[in-house]
């Protein structure tokens, strides 16, 4: 597909000015925001090394705080029933955030998030009470309403750069839960990973609303003061440059619902591109991987342990996100996406041949025991630098203003309806017909969503609101260049 690189209309002098650095408080808001995101992430890594503890047979408490080893079916009640309750969050709760504020939003999610993170401790001798609060716990969406935030107070320039935070301080919350895990009881690890959420209540008390939401309200005053804080280094005129760019992109806008994603092609084709690269994320299996790490790692049989695979494993994630920071503005999101998904694939393959070789017994198995571990590496290499980071990002970028918070929604409800089915269905199915059959069905995924990328996903780097929205209302002219 053909790149648009027309600049906005809207701004004849925008050329003219030159793109100031980032500045420090821009940097310490986003990373604020982002402490959510940590104990987020822990949350979804903490069934791995809570299930290594769980499925010890011991009565004593201290060790497996149920007495019995945990069943194949609690297991997949335990990893997919909060995924399914958080489905109906990510639909419902985001859009509390056009009422009352994304930053007001965020801190009641904060407190909520803390309450639930207090009772997942406390409830670690009953499966049924550790759903409960595993589901609390990821309910109101806070993925959704930080990439919502991020997008808008960054710049064009640099949505990109920022959005990619999101990825990174998922999987330092990843690391976090797998460095405490297997050290901790699971009431202490349960309390432990909701302190950086303590730490954010605290500091984004100081931080400012977004700009877009305040301008939307018609608190234009507001609005200048927060973009002033952003980007303290630009002059009054550069200010009123970007106070007038956001009025372009917001104007003839009306508060957005779910039936206005059909009415108008560009809104409905913002929404299933948006889904796109989510869906290939998800059906990758790489997430749901990551959720029984542990345990998938143990299963291999190599001589290093489930959960010091996991650290290794999040150190490596960590990096190639970042790397993907440094990188996206410069190759663009749709070169990266495909590259990620094709890429993705091949070491996939490679770790079902493995689990093939084990499920017969063959005697290759003892010459090849580095496989699984070379192989999940490249994964994680592969998909760090593209499904990881960046489909949240084009998520986030492709919705007008006023359907941005029920684009991302909805997409992301559903997707999580595909999350919810592999984390709930994959111990069935790996204990059943075989842990190959799972990971090659993944590679597959990846092959056809790249071929779907290729074709159909067009670029929005660099790109203003302004200008995704025009490129996807002539989206069949862009497709025949």
């Amino acid at each position: 597909m053909k790149e648009n690189g027309n600049q906005c209309n809207n701004s004849p002098t925008e050329d003219t000015v030159k793109r100031k650095p980032d500045t420090l408080f821009l940097y310490i808001c986003v990373i604020t925001g982002q402490l959510l995101i940590v104990s987020y992430g822990a949350s979804t890594a903490w069934p791995s090394p809570v299930l290594t503890k769980l499925s010890i047979n011991s009565t004593d408490t201290d060790i497996n705080p149920l007495g019995r080893p945990i069943t194949t079916a609690e297991v997949s009640m335990l990893a997919g029933i909060p995924t399914f309750t958080n489905t109906l969050g990510m639909l419902l709760m985001p859009m509390l955030s056009e009422f009352i504020g994304r930053k007001r939003y965020l801190l009641l999610l904060g407190v909520i998030m803390l309450l639930s993170g207090v009772g997942l401790g406390f409830s670690s001798g009953s499966v049924a009470l550790m759903i409960v609060a595993r589901c609390l716990f990821g309910f109101c969406g806070c993925n959704i309403v930080i990439s919502i935030y991020l997008v808008e107070i960054c710049e064009d320039h640099n949505r990109g750069k920022f959005g990619c935070y999101l990825g990174i301080f998922n999987q330092i919350g990843h690391l976090f839960g797998y460095v405490t895990g297997p050290f901790f009881s699971i009431k202490v690890f349960s309390l432990i990973i909701i302190s950086p959420v303590l730490l954010f209540i605290f500091i984004f008390l100081a931080m400012p609303e977004s700009p877009v939401y305040l301008l939307k309200n018609g608190k234009e005053k507001e609005c200048k003061s927060a973009l002033w804080k952003l980007r303290s280094n630009k002059t009054e005129e550069e200010i009123e440059l970007d106070l007038m760019k956001l009025k372009e992109s917001l104007k003839n806008e009306r508060q957005g619902k779910i039936a206005d994603l059909f009415k108008k092609r560009e809104n409905f084709l913002a929404m299933i591109l948006s889904f796109l690269p989510l869906l290939i994320k998800f059906s990758s299996g790489v997430t749901t991987i990551f959720t029984f790490l542990a345990p998938f790692f143990d299963q291999a049989g190599t001589s290093l342990s489930g959960d010091t695979v996991a650290i290794i494993v999040a150190v490596v994630k960590i990096t190639f996100f970042i790397l993907a920071s440094f990188i996206i503005e410069r190759f663009g999101r749709r070169k990266l996406l495909i590259l990620s998904s094709t890429g993705t694939a091949i070491p996939l393959f490679t770790i079902g041949i493995y689990f093939y070789l084990q499920s017969i017994n063959s005697s290759v198995l003892v010459n090849i025991q580095w496989l699984p571990l070379a192989s999940l590496l490249l994964t994680v290499c592969l998909f760090g630098i593209g499904l990881g980071p960046i489909a949240q990002i084009v998520l986030s970028e492709l919705p007008s203003a006023e359907l941005r918070a029920v684009s991302i929604s909805v997409v992301h409800s559903t997707g999580n309806v595909v999350a919810f089915a592999l984390a709930s269905s994959y111990p069935i199915v790996s204990e059943s017909l075989g842990t190959q059959w799972c990971v090659w069905w993944f590679s597959m995924n990846c092959i056809v969503g790249a071929i779907l990328m290729y074709f159909f996903l067009p670029e929005t780097k660099g790109k203003s609101f302004v200008e995704i929205q025009n490129m996807l209302k002539n989206y069949s002219k862009l497709r025949m260049h």
